[in-house]
């Protein structure tokens, strides 16, 4: 898969074009765009190596192919498309902004854009500004399903309730809470992956103790988020612009996987199917002997006689 930016946005959201070798089920020989559709939905809130964050739409499919290929004993069409991508990736040193949703003397908990998790260590935590103060006592957001006619109208009528909770962390000059209204800006200082998504590191180390009033978050566009319409251009020319081996190379080396995946099937297949005859020529073996053993005892007992 190759990959370029669609565009240059300093914020987390980003639009990314890129090429994606699709194998394609034999199930969706008739209707190709569905079932491209269903793997490229496979990606999404998920972390994706080749773009370096976690896919949350697609649009603008393309197919770069007039026909796909049928290679060997293998049933599946293989073709490359053309996709974009809106995804999300933070970059190290940049400033995001995050609703607490807990504290402890170890690390400060956050949610970012009510859907990915962040902590701020202590050791992130300058401590000549900020203290832990066991006996102060902060406001947690919490979300509850109402109860009655409300409870049927789905995930939009969640409502927010606020609990309190012992323990933050404070200046220490003032004892002012730490954050603004329950939002604290931080720099982002490493990222995670874990189970199939990211998470984020925090640090205060670098941002002043005077908090200002957090800008209003970036939020992907109505169009960037909007899903695969399921309708395909013509195969038109390759969009995908960025410095590397050209797209026959990258073809060649999909179909190269694809030969060695079929050739272990194969070789395994063949493994079994010498088993088995192995087996069933031991069983045949040991069926003549026993034949033999019991004409043998007949001949004895027929003398004896």
């Amino acid at each position: 898969m190759s990959k370029s930016l669609a565009n240059t946005n300093t914020g987390p959201f980003v639009k990314v074009s890129t090429k994606i070798y699709i194998h394609l089920p034999p199930c969706f020989a008739t209707k190709p765009i569905e079932g491209i559709q269903e793997q490229l939905n496979g990606f999404l809130m998920r972390y994706m190596p080749q773009v370096d964050g976690v896919v949350l739409a697609h649009s603008d499919l393309e197919l770069l192919q007039s026909a796909g290929k049928i290679m060997y004993d293998s049933p599946y069409c293989h073709f490359w498309i053309s996709v974009k991508l809106l995804v999300w990736k933070p970059i190290k040193g940049s400033i995001l902004h995050g609703t607490i949703n807990l504290q402890s003397p170890d690390h400060i908990g956050l949610v970012l854009y009510g859907t990915f998790n962040a902590s701020i260590p202590s050791e992130f935590i300058p401590k000549d500004k900020y203290e832990f103060n066991p006996n102060s006592s902060y406001n947690h957001h919490i979300k509850q399903q109402p109860q009655g006619e409300d409870a049927n109208q789905g995930e939009d009528s969640l409502a927010s309730a606020t609990g309190l909770l012992n323990g933050e962390w404070v200046l220490k000059s003032t004892g002012e809470s730490i954050g603004h209204d329950g939002v604290i800006e931080f720099e982002v200082a490493d990222l995670v992956r874990t189970n199939d998504m990211l998470a984020v590191t925090g640090s205060l180390m670098g941002v002043p103790v005077t908090m200002r009033r957090p800008s209003m978050m970036i939020k992907p566009s109505t169009s960037s988020a909007i899903s695969f319409s399921g309708k395909a251009k013509g195969a038109l020319s390759d969009p995908v612009q960025k410095k590397r081996s050209a797209p026959e190379d990258e073809e060649s080396t999909a179909q190269e996987t694809d030969l060695k995946r079929i050739k272990k099937e194969k070789k395994e297949k063949k493994k079994k199917n010498k088993e088995g005859e192995s087996e069933e020529k031991e069983k045949k073996e040991k069926k003549e002997k026993k034949e033999k053993k019991e004409k043998k005892e007949k001949k004895v007992k027929k003398v004896d006689s």
